[in-house]
């Protein structure tokens, strides 16, 4: 199985992770990745982040992540909510997140 390399910014961590892991899985285990979390199901936004890199590796945002997204102005293709995103893979991946900041 192939794995998947993420970096989160501005904190520079990076990790490598299996398809199938939830991004919010991810950095409850490594807290030096320095993702905000308030409510965890989709309703404040606090963990939003800018898709540098990779968006070809991160799952279909459903409705309630895409209701978030659209208050903040955010598209799916460019910002996601890690509390709700899960790596789906690809070999050889790198998948690069920089937390938003408003």
């Amino acid at each position: 199985m192939s794995r998947i390399r993420v970096r989160f910014e501005p904190s520079g961590f990076e990790v490598h992770a299996e398809p199938g892991e939830a991004i919010m899985d991810i950095t409850d285990a490594n807290p030096a990745a320095d993702v905000p979390y308030s409510c965890r199901a989709a309703t404040c936004g606090t963990c939003r982040v800018e898709v540098v890199e990779g968006s070809e590796a991160l799952s279909t945002a459903d409705e309630f992540e895409l209701e978030v997204l659209d208050i903040f102005g955010d598209t799916p293709d460019k910002v996601r909510l890690c509390c709700q995103t899960k790596l789906i893979g690809g070999a050889d991946t790198q998948v690069t997140l920089r937390v938003c900041e408003d």
